[in-house]
């Protein structure tokens, strides 16, 4: 299966950068984009690249823009803004910390396996989630290779008039070694076996005063030398004998795929043009204006764009019912190594809750406020390892590594707000992901009360996927 889906992507990615016509403006430009001068070499970037351009070659052609680039002032939507778009969305600065996957269509499709039980079994009941990125690993206490490991007999399910409680699974098997795995717990007691004789197998707490109970082989029927203390519950370990095993009889699991849909919906920005726009030409100024305000409306819409996410991930995180709260050391006796050590074991805490929520990986990415972000600054460069910040405006950033976090600065967040998600390697390993159908361009093909030339356009699937996977904490100094 996963051969399978790897061939398809790969044949997309060729699909893409072959169906670029040929002497096109949109070949032009991607073979612009593709030069060793724009630092496009990765070869998905550059199937995404060819995706938006072919695209975008299609508006192009169309006879609305055909009529409009023949106008003396076209404003924004002209070939030259081409080479800065194709420049600056490979290098999406979200995508180390959410899933950033372009889109094909508007509408897409996330597919999630799931496995649930399919008997009672095993300490899940038909129709329990066993295995899934969305919560807890619950399979635990019965294995496939027919040791079962705490398996409980609740109280009320003993036959106490005669001292009788019954296994899951039978026929014990008694090869080799695993008589020793037998262990039968009740309460304090702990029973073993001590022997087999015609198909009994004895079992004894030890000690000068043991206790006494027998195990039948078949039938798997404990019988107790003593009646069992009331609201006591049977655990038992052994092994059973799984050439026995049928459908009834054996743990079962069943796959569900969940279906998650994705929309693309448009996001838009207008900006009216002066009459200088068409003045103002490099001849002059050194720079064609067109497309130094086409970059600047470029960053513009990703800061807006980065705010709805970063706002939409704290704000519907599902916050733990205690809150979490990260106190960073300020005596001023404790050395910076000691205080950095302590915080380190408390954001590990934080990284294992997401590690059991997202039942892949440990929370490795904090987005944090001024609080935690003085703190990590402040610390030597062996336990901090900074990022090199980019000249100009300063908006939410990667700031450098601490331990095995990758550390974020939200300068709108609150100085005591930070949050811990997790980014793996996969484009599953995210809580929170972006679908791009129609990536940032001006454009024409949505209706927005404005001219074509005052308006650019994204179209973008939002889906928070895993909301347990993202842990809001307070950081205070203490």
């Amino acid at each position: 299966m996963s051969r399978d889906l790897t061939k398809l992507s790969q044949q997309r990615i060729a699909d893409a950068i072959m169906n670029i016509p040929g002497g096109s403006t949109a070949k032009k430009y991607f073979d612009f984009a593709s030069s060793p001068d724009q630092g496009l070499q990765n070869i998905h970037d550059k199937a995404v690249e060819a995706q938006i351009l072919t695209n975008f070659q299609r508006v192009m052609d169309s006879d609305l823009a055909q009529q409009m680039i023949m106008t003396n002032d076209y404003g924004p939507y002209v070939m030259e803004v081409w080479p800065v778009v194709t420049a600056w969305y490979p290098e999406f600065p979200l995508k180390d910390l959410i899933s950033v996957q372009d889109m094909d269509k508007p509408l897409a499709y996330l597919f999630f396996s799931k496995l649930y039980a399919g008997t009672t079994k095993s300490p899940t009941n038909v129709g329990d989630v066993l295995e899934t990125p969305l919560g807890t690993r619950q399979i635990k206490g019965s294995y496939p290779t027919g040791e079962i490991v705490g398996e409980q007999i609740p109280y009320d399910q003993l036959d106490n008039t005669h001292k009788q409680a019954l296994l899951a699974y039978s026929a014990i098997n008694t090869n080799a070694d695993y008589m020793e795995k037998i262990l039968i717990v009740v309460g304090n007691d702990r029973y073993t076996a001590t022997g087999i004789n015609d198909g009994v197998i004895a079992l004894s707490t030890g000690g000068d005063t043991p206790k006494t109970a027998t195990l039948e082989q078949k039938s798997g029927l404990i019988t107790f030398g003593t009646v069992v203390p009331e609201n006591t519950t049977v655990v038992a370990n052994y092994v059973w004998n799984i050439e026995y095993a049928n459908e009834q009889t054996i743990p079962t699991v069943k796959e569900d795929i969940e279906m998650v849909p994705m929309e693309a919906k448009p996001r838009a920005i207008a900006m009216k043009w002066t009459i200088f726009s068409e003045y103002l030409k490099k001849s002059q100024f050194g720079i064609d204006i067109r497309q130094e305000n086409t970059k600047r409306i470029l960053d513009l819409i990703y800061q807006f764009q980065l705010r709805y996410i970063l706002d939409a991930m704290y704000d519907y995180a599902a916050v733990p019912a205690t809150p979490i709260t990260l106190t960073i050391p300020s005596a001023t006796t404790m050395s910076v190594e000691v205080k950095s050590q302590v915080v380190q074991q408390d954001l590990k805490q934080i990284a294992n809750i997401i590690e059991i929520n997202s039942g892949r990986m440990e929370g490795n990415r904090i987005v944090c406020g001024k609080n935690f972000k003085s703190f990590v600054e402040s610390l030597p460069n062996n336990l901090f390892q900074p990022t090199a910040q980019p000249a100009g405006f300063s908006g939410p950033r990667e700031i450098g590594k601490y331990g095995t976090f990758t550390v974020y600065y939200d300068q709108m967040r609150g100085a005591n707000e930070a949050f811990m998600t997790y980014r793996g390697s996969e484009w599953y390993d995210a809580a929170y992901y972006l679908g791009v159908f129609m990536p940032i361009v001006p454009t024409d093909a949505i209706a927005l009360g404005v001219t074509v030339r005052e308006s650019f356009c994204s179209m973008e699937a939002h889906k928070y996927h895993k909301p347990t996977c993202v842990i809001p904490f307070t950081v205070t100094y203490a």
